[in-house]
């Protein structure tokens, strides 16, 4: 089946074939979005039952005003889909057409059983949708799917299965018949080529025609060419083969975006790893340097300091709120003055005071300050 959105008007033409009741549930939806009034304009020779059904069932729980409009044939489970909405129109030279639903089987006999326990089924259903739509009895009705039951306007009209007649918006094309002698097909077929000379032509987009061999003029795959750099193909090129090139940049960029997006995401976990690292390197430092090793408490809300307010905070928060530690006795025997370290240790880095002489580190921390932030900036690059 063709779809086809114009304002609030969804045009159906075509047979119900698998898969259509989901595309016009698609196109419906939109128009519900967007409308409180619905037209569908409908031209069908029937089709799959259960995506017709999908059909029905969609409109009838549609909380919009939904009119639905025959322009030429509603045929078969075209004829059970316009029982789903209560406003129909048909054109004064449209007809309707009203049978049993059929089918193929193939199997064993519980095989066919089968198949003929699920058409008794569906007749029944078309069964109650037409008591419900025309008040007319079950044994009327059900004469009605014993063979095709045609029904032009008029006799549509007078049985209750449409509730106006309006005048029809093609030039017919073909002289007067008799549906029943020439058939449902043929019926179908001339309507089908009398709609193509309506007065307003649906939208183009309605119509899912081969795309042509040539639907991408030179110039264009030019563009495209330069744009993307392909270096497959050129202007003289099919357009099957200028589009699988553009597919395959395309998916060239995605494949550079995720690689560029994976080694983005590993540098940020690096980072966090390195920034933990130093994090702990320098609490470390200070319960080392703290008359008393910091306590876990301790520990926990001056990890959070630096993950929270970064290293510069943490480092001045352990600063000013380290610990005074004990007075380096013999720092005081070599030096003779309290506080200057002993000599001939100027030029040690924190990590040769750590190895050679821990305490005197302490008592550098206490005493001179200053040199001890000095050293352990370096240490840490801050």
């Amino acid at each position: 089946m063709v779809f086809g959105i114009n304002e609030n008007v969804l045009t159906a033409y075509g047979t119900i074939w698998d898969g259509d009741g989901r595309d016009f549930i698609y196109y419906f939806s939109k128009l519900e979005k967007e409308h409180s009034d619905i037209t569908i304009r409908l031209h069908t020779y029937g089709g799959s039952v259960f995506d017709g059904n999908l059909m029905c069932n969609a409109v009838e729980r549609s909380t919009s005003n939904v009119t639905i409009i025959i322009d030429g044939i509603a045929a078969s489970m075209g004829a059970v889909f316009i029982l789903s909405s209560k406003n129909v129109k048909i054109v004064d030279n449209g007809y309707l057409m009203i049978h049993a639903p059929s089918s193929g089987s193939y199997g064993n006999a519980k095989d066919h059983e089968s198949s003929a326990q699920l058409l008794r089924f569906i007749e029944d259903n078309f069964t109650e949708r037409l008591i419900t739509r025309t008040g007319k009895s079950r044994a009327y009705v059900e004469k009605w799917l014993e063979a095709d039951t045609w029904f032009d306007a008029k006799t549509a009209l007078q049985e209750g299965l449409i509730s106006e007649i309006i005048p029809a918006t093609v030039e017919t094309v073909y002289p007067a018949f008799e549906p029943d002698l020439v058939g449902e097909l043929e019926s179908y077929n001339m309507y089908a080529c009398a709609l193509l000379s309506t007065v307003t032509p649906p939208p183009a987009s309605f119509h899912k025609s081969k795309p042509k061999s040539n639907f991408i003029d030179n110039n264009m795959k030019q563009q495209l060419i330069t744009t993307l750099a392909l270096s497959a193909v050129n202007a003289q090129s099919s357009d099957t083969a200028v589009l699988e090139a553009v597919q395959g940049k395309i998916n060239d960029l995605q494949a550079s975006f995720d690689k560029e997006k994976e080694a983005r995401t590993k540098a940020e976990n690096d980072l966090k790893a390195f920034k933990k690292e130093q994090i702990k390197a320098m609490i470390d430092a200070a319960s080392a340097s703290a008359s008393k090793p910091f306590t876990d408490d301790e520990r926990t809300v001056y990890d959070n300091i630096g993950e929270n307010s970064g290293v510069e905070a943490l480092a001045h928060v352990l600063k000013t709120t380290n610990k005074p530690g004990s007075p380096n006795i013999s720092a005081h025997i070599q030096n003779g003055t309290q506080g200057s370290g002993p000599v001939g240790r100027e030029n040690w880095d924190l990590d040769q005071w750590q190895k050679e002489d821990p305490k005197g580190l302490e008592a550098l921390a206490t005493s001179e300050p200053e040199k001890f932030n000095t050293l352990f900036n370096a240490k840490y690059k801050k």
